[in-house]
């Protein structure tokens, strides 16, 4: 008994350890990256038909109820920070930097998803079942997330870009 608990334990840890490790190195990676990779025009990042402009997660997954509660953690690495506290802009170069942020920790929840299978060695059967649970649970809401922000942040870069070019003509 005393050594199935020590066995749990020690797996948990590693569990946990694997976890947090290969979610700041794919992280740390994904900040070398030049911008341009980020673009939503890389078929990896750009919109598809199914996701109806944002509506589908709007509806499907009622992103916009829980969206804004999920914790965020690419704060912690410091290469090319990015303040999201100042959404209220209406600068063009701030927000095409947040589509890059958006497109960015898509990449590393994407990332981190896929690594989960490493872990099967080291777990029994139910382990495995857990760390996918965990996998899915803890990265595909996030993926939801930057895909639904990173629509709306596009939709209005094309308002505010046919805005300016309104009042370009206008002049």
């Amino acid at each position: 008994m005393n050594l199935e608990i020590n066995n749990g334990l020690l797996l948990f840890i590693f569990n946990s350890l694997f976890w947090i490790g290969f979610s700041f190195l794919i992280g740390f990676i994904c900040h070398l990256i030049p911008f341009s990779f980020y673009s939503p025009k890389n078929p990896i990042f750009k919109e598809r038909f199914w996701e109806f402009g944002g509506k589908l997660y709007e509806f499907l997954f009622f992103v916009r109820l829980w969206k804004d509660k999920v914790p965020e953690a690419g704060e912690l690495i410091k290469i090319n920070p990015f303040n999201k506290k100042k959404l209220a802009s209406r600068e063009l170069s701030y927000l095409e930097r947040f589509v890059v942020e958006t497109s960015r920790a898509e990449l590393v929840h994407i990332l981190v998803l896929l690594i989960t299978p490493l872990s099967y060695p080291f777990n029994p059967p139910i382990g495995d079942y857990i760390m996918t649970a965990y996998g899915v649970l803890a990265n595909v809401p996030c993926i939801i997330i930057q895909r639904y922000n990173r629509i709306r942040l596009l939709r209005l870069l094309k308002k505010i870009s046919r805005g300016s070019a309104i009042r370009r003509i206008k002049s």
